[in-house]
C-alpha cells in the first residue's frame, strides 16, 4: 500500500493542475454558454443554426457542434473536446516521468533493490495514475455539472459520469503512450517530446477527418476518433461502447507492453541497442566555431528543433489565414458574435488577422517556451547542467544565457512564420498594414520573454513543478483573456492575463502592458538568478 500511495503522490502536482484547469473550462463555458445563446428556446435554436456554420469551419481544432441549442451539445463541442486531449498529453508526461524520470533520479533503482519486482513497479505506477487522473478528471467534470446548475441548464449526471468515463480513458491512453516511447529512449526530455509529438500527430489524424478528408483505416488509430464516437451529454445521446472499451484495452495492452520492455532492457538502457560504432578516439576540441560563442552555441544545437517550430507554426498560420474572410464573413452575421467582435476592436479582416493570428501564435510560441522549460528542468535532473556549472560556468551566465537564447529562437520563428501569414493575406487579397504587422510581430517577443523568465525561475526553484506551474499559468491567461468581454468583466481582471498585456497592436497601441510584459520579464529573471544561487543542483 506504501508503495501504491507514493506513486499516486508522484502526480499530485498534474492532478491538482489538471482539476483546476478542468474545472474552469467547464465552469467558465456552462456560464458562458446562457450569456451568448440566450435563455429562450428560440434564442437558443437561432443561435445554434448560426453557430453550426461557424464551427464547421474549426473542426480541425474543435469536434463538429451537434446540438448546441443546448447547454451538453454546446459543452460536448466547446469544452471536452480540448479538455481531453489535455489530459491525454499530461498522462504522456506523467507517462515518461514514471518510466524515465524516476530511473534518471535513482528512484526506480531503490526500488528494485529493495524487493520490488519489476513487473510490480510498472503495475503500481500505472495504478498511480489510474488513482491520481481519475480523481482529477472527476473534479474537472464535477466541476463543470456545478457550472450547469448554477447557471441554471444542468445536463444529466449519468451522462456527465460517463464523460468522467471518457476523458478517463484518453488519459490513460496517454499515460501508455509515455511508457512505451520511454522504454525505446534513455532519457525522460526525449521521451516527452516524442510521446507528446506522436500524440499530437494522432490528434490532427482526427482533425483531418473531422475536416472531411479521408484518411481510411487510419482513422482508428487515434484515441481521439474513439473519444468523439461517444455523445453522452446530447439529448438522445450514448455511449459508444465498443470505442470506449477499445480505448481503455489499448492503454492496457500498452502498459502490458512497457512492463516486457521494463522486464527486457538493462535499467538506465533502451529496449533496443543501436550496434555500436568504432571511432578513433581524439582528444581535440570540437570543430565547430559556433560551439564557442554564447548564445549562439545553444541556438546551433537546437537548429532543427527552431526549424521545425517555425515550419509547423508558419503553416498553421498560412491555413489559418485562408479561412479569415468566410470566419469573419460569418461571425459578423450573427448578433452575439458580432458584439463580441465589437468588444475584440475587429472591425476589417485585417483587425481579424491579427487577433486569430497572433492570438494563436502567442498560445503556441509560450508552448514552445514551456518546452524550453521542461529542458532545463531536464538539465538539472540528468545532470548536465552539474557538468556545465564544474566545466567553470558562473551560475548568472547559465540563467542569463538561457533567456537570450529563448527570446533569440522566439524571434527567429515567430519572423518566419508570420512572413508566411503576410503572404497568404496577399495571395486570399487582405489588406495587412506592413508597419502595424511587423510591429505586432515583434511584440509578441515581450511575451515570450515573461513566460520564459518565470519559468527559468521556476526550473531553478522547483524544477519538478516548472512545467505544470508554467502550463497553468499560460491556460489561466488564456481564458482570462477569452472570457473577460465575453462577460464584461472588468478591466483589471483582463489585465491579469499575459496576453491581454500583449494587447491588439495591429489596431491600437498598449505600451502600459508591453512594459508590464517586460517588468516581469525583468522580474522573474531577478528571481531566477536568486533562486540558482541559493539551490544546491539535484534537489
Amino acid at each position: 500500500m506504501t508503495f501504491l500511495r507514493l506513486a499516486v503522490l508522484s502526480h499530485r502536482t498534474g492532478a491538482v493542475a489538471m482539476a483546476l484547469i478542468g474545472a474552469s473550462s467547464g465552469l467558465v463555458n456552462a456560464l458562458g454558454y446562457v450569456a451568448i445563446a440566450g435563455h429562450t428556446r428560440l434564442e437558443r435554436q437561432l443561435f445554434a443554426k448560426e453557430m453550426e456554420i461557424f464551427g464547421q469551419q474549426l473542426t480541425y481544432i474543435l469536434p463538429a457542434p451537434l446540438q448546441i441549442d443546448t447547454m451538453g451539445g454546446y459543452l460536448t463541442w466547446r469544452a471536452f473536446g480540448s479538455v481531453a486531449a489535455l489530459f491525454a498529453i499530461w498522462g504522456v508526461i506523467a507517462g515518461t516521468g514514471a518510466a524515465r524520470g524516476d530511473e534518471e533520479r535513482g528512484l526506480t533503482e531503490s526500488w528494485l533493490s529493495a524487493g520490488i519486482s519489476r513487473l510490480r513497479w510498472m503495475l503500481t505506477r500505472s495504478a498511480g495514475f489510474l488513482v491520481a487522473a481519475a480523481l482529477s478528471a472527476g473534479v474537472a467534470c464535477a466541476a463543470t455539472q456545478i457550472g450547469t446548475m448554477m447557471a441554471g441548464d444542468p445536463t444529466p449526471i449519468g451522462g456527465m459520469a460517463l464523460e468522467w468515463l471518457l476523458v478517463l480513458a484518453v488519459a490513460l491512453l496517454g499515460f501508455g503512450i509515455g511508457v512505451v516511447v520511454a522504454q525505446f529512449v534513455v532519457t525522460r526530455r526525449v521521451a516527452g517530446t516524442l510521446g507528446t509529438a506522436l500524440l499530437l500527430g494522432l490528434y490532427f489524424v482526427n482533425s483531418s477527418t473531422r475536416a472531411g478528408a479521408d484518411v481510411g483505416a487510419l482513422k482508428w488509430l487515434s484515441p481521439f476518433y474513439l473519444f468523439d464516437r461517444s455523445t453522452p451529454l446530447l439529448d438522445g445521446g450514448t455511449l459508444d461502447v465498443a470505442a470506449t472499451l477499445a480505448l481503455y484495452a489499448i492503454a492496457a495492452v500498452l502498459v502490458v507492453f512497457a512492463a516486457w520492455g521494463f522486464l527486457a532492457r538493462d535499467l538506465g538502457g533502451p529496449l533496443v541497442r543501436r550496434g555500436v560504432e568504432r571511432v578513433h578516439a581524439t582528444f581535440r576540441p570540437a570543430g565547430d566555431p559556433l560551439l564557442r560563442v554564447p548564445v549562439v552555441a545553444t541556438l546551433d544545437q537546437q537548429r532543427w528543433w527552431i526549424l521545425g517550430w517555425a515550419v509547423g507554426l508558419g503553416a498553421l498560420g498560412f491555413f489559418l489565414t485562408s479561412l479569415v474572410r468566410s470566419m469573419i464573413d460569418t461571425l459578423s452575421a450573427i448578433p452575439q458574435m458580432r458584439i463580441y467582435l465589437q468588444a475584440l476592436g475587429i472591425a476589417a479582416y485585417s483587425d481579424f488577422v491579427g487577433v486569430i493570428w497572433f492570438g494563436t501564435a502567442l498560445f503556441l510560441l509560450c508552448a514552445m517556451v514551456i518546452v524550453q522549460a521542461n529542458s532545463w528542468a531536464a538539465d538539472d535532473a540528468e545532470g548536465r547542467l552539474e557538468a556545465i556549472l564544474a566545466a567553470g560556468a558562473p551560475r548568472a551566465r547559465v540563467v542569463l544565457e538561457r533567456i537570450v537564447s529563448l527570446l533569440v529562437a522566439v524571434a527567429i520563428v515567430v519572423a518566419l512564420a508570420s512572413t508566411a501569414v503576410y503572404v497568404a493575406a496577399g495571395l486570399y487579397d487582405i489588406q495587412v498594414p506592413a508597419d502595424r504587422f511587423v510591429l505586432a510581430t515583434a511584440l509578441t517577443v515581450p511575451v515570450a520573454f515573461a513566460f520564459g523568465a518565470i519559468g527559468q525561475w521556476l526550473a531553478g526553484w522547483r524544477p519538478r513543478v516548472a512545467v505544470i506551474v508554467l502550463g497553468a499559468v499560460a491556460v489561466v491567461s488564456y481564458f482570462i483573456q477569452q472570457f473577460t468581454p465575453l462577460f464584461s468583466w472588468p478591466e483589471w481582471v483582463g489585465r491579469l492575463s499575459l496576453f491581454e498585456l500583449y494587447g491588439r497592436p495591429m489596431t491600437t497601441d498598449d505600451w502600459g502592458g508591453i512594459a508590464a510584459l517586460i517588468a516581469i520579464g525583468i522580474a522573474g529573471t531577478a528571481l531566477a538568478l536568486v533562486s540558482m544561487q541559493r539551490r544546491d543542483v539535484g534537489t
